[in-house]
């Protein structure tokens, strides 16, 4: 018979080490999505106006070095090329210019600019995007992670799970960041509630609905065990 309270402390100390030992890589699959995402946002916006049409043209320029990882040039700009903050700076009422911001946000994240990255990804808006917005909310709380501030990173990674409808490209990524501070924090019955919600909610693949009773299993086992 297998022992659930060993196999349970097992999968708590791997969680652990794999949170402890993968930031950056954890960090660069979120802005990995978002560069993703951040591409289809962009283009199925309808230009308007000279100056969206200047700046979604700026922005077209300076997006080609984004894709190829080139933050300092997407951060700072070059001969030619207007950087992601200042086109969200300078045209920050604009689409565009929202979706610089973003994209300035995710390449300070990137960078290690946890500061600035909070900041840029703050002025975004995703204008009912939900999947996007769910990764900016994410990529915000990675930042504050990354600075030890995880009470606030927790708070950003719950706003994330609950932005977007349940799904199986950013449900999991969220969850499994809230749900580990929960326990980290031995905040157990906020862990469970959230769990129990997640877990009901169709669109998800078995595999991570095994993983979430995996939590519940962890959690029975810590608050029999203080």
């Amino acid at each position: 018979m297998k022992d659930h309270n060993n196999e349970n402390v097992e999968f708590y100390q791997k969680l652990i080490a794999f949170t402890e030992n993968n930031k950056k890589a954890i960090i660069g699959v979120t802005a990995g999505i978002v560069l993703l995402v951040a591409g289809l946002f962009l283009y199925s916006k309808y230009i308007s106006g000279p100056r969206e049409k200047e700046a979604y043209e700026l922005l077209s320029i300076m997006e080609d070095y984004y894709e190829k990882d080139s933050f300092d040039l997407v951060l700072k700009g070059g001969v030619g090329l207007k950087s992601a903050v200042n086109i969200a700076d300078d045209y920050s009422r604009t689409d565009a210019g929202n979706i610089a911001a973003y994209i300035a946000g995710t390449s300070f994240l990137r960078t290690g600019d946890y500061p600035n990255a909070i900041k840029y990804l703050k002025k975004f808006s995703p204008n009912n995007d939900h999947l996007i917005g769910s990764m900016a909310l994410a990529c915000i709380g990675d930042a504050y992670a990354e600075q030890g501030d995880t009470k606030e990173a927790l708070k950003y990674y719950i706003k994330a799970v609950e932005y977007n409808a349940p799904n199986d490209l950013t449900t999991p990524l969220h969850a499994r960041k809230a749900i580990s501070l929960l326990i980290e924090f031995k905040e157990y019955a906020k862990a469970e509630k959230l769990i129990k919600r997640i877990d009901v909610e169709e669109g998800l693949l078995p595999q991570f609905k095994y993983e979430l009773q995996k939590y519940l299993g962890l959690i029975e086992t810590l608050k029999n065990n203080p």
